[in-house]
């Protein structure tokens, strides 16, 4: 084994590491990243602030496949996500193409092959410069946004580009929630009632609901399962705080339609099933290595 593969192998998650996010739904890297790859994603973030993309594609400029395409973010006292950065800003490509984190999510959900699904670069504005809830990520479940995706071992990588606490509003993860699949309700990115979500909206089963700030320092990367709750609180300190949220799906995930559920039309549409190819049978093919690579593969012994 060379020098490389030797130090690759002790970044990688241990026996009980694995078993501690299949039983609690998330976990913590140790370093992963540099601090040049981070000052590279953290340039690209401004260059999409300021739409000057270092690639374009024929959908960069459709608001419905993102709304923020060509739109300068000009006011920063406003929470803003960015859809598919990691396409338009080559800093961003490399932390979300980065094989140490495939490698990572792969043996985690204890899958063969890792696809990249879809990217988010998220910005939490100081409390001080906003509203008191501007920055609030109401607690959900990843996959409630994806019905049409039959894998149920898909999962995020978050990934923040400077050190992230409880005070500049960090993930924060339900313990275990993994488990509570009754919870259709929890498409609730954007609430900000925190308190309503919790005592109205998820069904904890019968079980403790247990909050987890994940504190990160910069080079650490977070993963959690999709059907683990989370979301963040307000920022209050006095600088902005930057991630890149990065989804990953199994090699077995395919495109579950669901127009049997309506006559007149899609039930669910995806901005992916706009961009990428379509199989023989005319929907979506959430294989397409131009729209989700391959970022992991394990050769069958």
């Amino acid at each position: 084994m060379s020098d490389s593969e030797t130090e690759t192998q002790g970044l990688m998650p241990s026996e009980e590491d694995i078993d501690f996010y299949r039983r609690n739904g998330y976990y913590i890297s140790k370093r992963i990243l540099s601090d040049e790859q981070i000052a590279e994603a953290l340039d690209g973030s401004e260059r999409i602030y300021r739409c000057d993309y270092d690639e374009r594609f024929p959908w960069s400029d459709n608001p419905r496949v993102d709304p923020n395409f060509g739109v300068p973010f000009l006011d920063r006292s406003l929470s803003r996500a960015d859809g598919y950065a990691s396409f338009h800003s080559l800093g961003l490509r490399a932390l979300a193409r980065l094989p140490i984190i495939s490698a990572i999510a792969a043996v985690l959900i204890g899958a063969t092959e890792i696809r990249y699904w879809k990217d988010q670069l998220i910005y939490k504005p100081p409390a001080r410069a906003s509203e008191e809830s501007e920055g609030v990520t109401g607690f959900h479940q990843d996959k409630r946004y994806w019905p049409t995706c039959k894998s149920d071992r898909m999962i995020t990588a978050w990934i923040p580009l400077h050190d992230c606490s409880t005070e500049n509003g960090c993930l924060v993860v339900i313990k275990g929630s993994h488990r509570w699949r009754n919870n259709h309700a929890l498409v609730t990115f954007g609430e900000k009632n925190m308190d309503f979500i919790k005592s109205e909206l998820i069904n904890t089963e019968g079980n403790e609901l247990v909050e987890v700030p994940l504190e990160l320092k910069r080079g650490q990367v977070s993963f959690h399962d999709c059907y683990t709750i989370h979301g963040s609180y307000a920022n209050v300190s006095d600088s902005p705080r930057r991630a890149l949220s990065v989804h990953l799906q199994d090699g077995e995930n395919r495109y579950r339609d669901l127009s049997f559920l309506s006559k007149e039309k899609p039930v669910f549409q995806h901005s992916h099933d706009l961009i990428c190819r379509k199989s023989a049978n005319g929907l979506p093919d959430y294989s397409d290595p131009v729209i989700f690579p391959t970022l992991h593969h394990t050769a069958m012994q």
